[in-house]
């Protein structure tokens, strides 16, 4: 069975309808919303905006039951480089916590520099970054990649940024994208990616865009296109897997 995480239900009005059967259950008292979409079992969740959130709810439902995937869903901004513009697609390699540290007079101090480790397991220490499996983006890439052609809309792959304030000004933006290198900033994915590396489990990120980053312009948003291409996404994508899936 797949876990799909979205924020908020703005994000997953597509899904839900494709969700048949749909059996409601709690989760975390939350309302966890179970079935098939395209041939897959799915269990999909909102958590709440923000890392609190999305910890919380995704290790309720990882606590619930055995998933081989755990799928984050959403919109995102755009970083400043990364080639992304409203309506584009963006898949991460991996989720980076970018404001988990300590602002120094010298500059941002991350959880390595700190000597934390977020993560810790068999050896493995984890700290701000936490990277997807090469061999899983490998196979999704190319699913992607053609409902993009097909959709007349850019792909990209590379770090998302999860933090707790987003980047209203373009200083902000440009000092995120530039000491992260990421592509894409978000507010919860980096927390899904910590529980799954904690839990072992499989996890991805997708993301359409529904703004750029830089100095707050309401006028240059599109809420709706972004979670649009995310859950046509997220359709192609399915659809292009043919693993059997165990019923829900």
């Amino acid at each position: 069975m797949i876990a799909l995480l979205a924020a908020v239900p703005k994000e997953t009005e597509l899904l839900r309808r494709w969700l048949s059967p749909c059996e409601v259950r709690s989760c975390g008292r939350r309302d966890l919303l179970r079935g098939s979409m395209f041939g897959q079992s799915v269990a999909l969740l909102h958590s709440g905006v923000g890392k609190a959130n999305a910890a919380s709810a995704l290790t309720s439902l990882l606590e619930s039951s055995r998933f081989t995937l755990v799928l984050g869903i959403g919109c995102g901004g755009a970083y400043p480089g990364s080639g992304l513009a409203v309506g584009d697609l963006a898949l991460a390699s991996e989720e980076i916590y970018g404001d988990e540290g300590v602002l120094a007079p010298d500059g941002f101090l991350d959880m390595q520099e700190l000597g934390f480790p977020l993560v810790q397991r068999n050896g493995t220490r984890l700290y701000n970054r936490f990277p997807v499996d090469p061999k899983l983006l490998e196979k999704v890439r190319p699913v992607l990649e053609s409902f993009a052609a097909g959709s007349g809309c850019q792909l990209r792959l590379g770090p998302f940024v999860t933090v707790s304030t987003g980047s209203g000004t373009d200083a902000a933006a440009q000092e995120l994208a530039g000491r992260t290198g990421g592509i894409c900033e978000n507010m919860e994915g980096a927390a899904l990616a910590q529980v799954c590396a904690l839990q072992t489990t499989p996890f991805l990120s997708l993301r359409g865009i529904s703004n750029p980053t830089g100095n707050r312009d309401l006028a240059a948003w599109d809420l709706v296109r972004g979670v649009e291409t995310a859950q046509l996404a997220v359709r192609a994508l399915f659809n292009g897997w043919n693993e059997p899936q165990e019923r829900a």
